[in-house]
């Protein structure tokens, strides 16, 4: 079991470092990459405990520290790593899975919140200054790659346009992106944690066709798009940000809803596949979606319909 265990926790750390640094050596397509990073600490801390994904996250970062910037390694720990530990340690303590997500969320925040605190001290600029620079980074190296592929002139003028007004989005909406990314990277690795769970561990809640989110929830959603069209700037950014983080929620739901659904259809599991793939993809069915999880709270898609007869 330890030979088992060492092996494992080995491929783990390779696998880590291929899915963070993917998108520098195989170009755009290394993106999706990007979002499987925790797997490896989280599987192998929810099959042979805990110790084994701090080996993975600790080596990773000493390793990063060799082969990538400091930006890198703090941006693994902080969207990545600290949250590839603290999601199975709540769902090994038999936590709901929603309640463990949401934990998890909050504790790689807080996480990311200290080392910005740490770094501003230290170095003494503001925070706005460190985010500035932390988008500025992002936008080198997605020209750098873009450069690399072997774009055209004309075509990375018409990117630099495209990434330069994506950076001024983010920059406005840069706390609830960033709470927004973290909450999507635990969905995604919970999922994949179900997938792969076979026998070998459990993940407690209620089932994802049954799942529904706080009633309460839409006042602050009704409010924050109140904040957004105010014309005060600092309130508009506030309900900017509170939509950014509310709306994929709204959209968890309504995959819920549609979960609901395809679990009373005989397809094949790859049909399913393919229609949550276009659910996520194909605009502009995410907004339909996320419409179908803020309306489930008064027309309860899911209630039992008696059959006409």
């Amino acid at each position: 079991m330890k030979g088992q265990s060492a092996l494992f926790t080995a491929a783990g750390i390779g696998v880590t470092l291929l899915c963070l640094l993917g998108i520098s050596w195989i170009g755009p397509s290394g993106a999706f990459l990007n979002l499987l990073t925790p797997l490896a600490a989280a599987y192998l801390s929810m099959r042979f405990g805990l110790r084994a994904g701090v080996v993975v996250v600790v080596v990773t970062s000493a390793l990063l520290m060799q082969l990538a910037t400091t930006y890198t390694l703090a941006a693994y720990l902080g969207i990545f790593g600290v949250g590839s530990l603290l999601l199975p340690l709540f769902l090994r303590q038999r936590l709901p899975w929603d309640r463990a997500v949401l934990y998890t969320t909050v504790g790689s925040a807080v996480a990311t919140a200290l080392m910005i605190l740490l770094t501003v001290v230290t170095s003494e600029i503001s925070i706005q200054t460190l985010i500035d620079q932390m988008i500025l980074a992002e936008v080198d190296q997605a020209m750098q790659i873009y450069r690399d592929t072997g774009f055209s002139e004309s075509q990375l003028q018409d990117m630099q346009q495209v990434v330069d007004g994506l950076a001024k989005f983010i920059g406005q909406s840069f706390y609830g992106l960033y709470l927004a990314s973290l909450l999507v990277i635990q969905v995604f690795c919970l999922l994949l944690l179900q997938r792969f769970k076979g026998d070998r561990y459990q993940i407690a809640g209620i089932p994802f066709s049954r799942w529904r989110l706080p009633s309460g929830l839409i006042w602050i959603l009704i409010a924050a798009g109140f904040l957004l069209i105010l014309p005060v700037e600092v309130v508009s950014l506030i309900g900017r940000n509170l939509l950014v983080i509310l709306l994929p929620l709204y959209f968890l739901q309504g995959m819920a809803v549609v979960n609901s659904f395809l679990q009373q259809k005989p397809y094949p599991p790859l049909v399913k596949v393919l229609i949550y793939l276009l659910l996520l993809i194909l605009n502009p069915l995410p907004i339909i979606i996320t419409c179908a999880g803020v309306f489930d709270l008064w027309i309860d898609f899911r209630r039992p319909r008696k059959k006409k007869i």
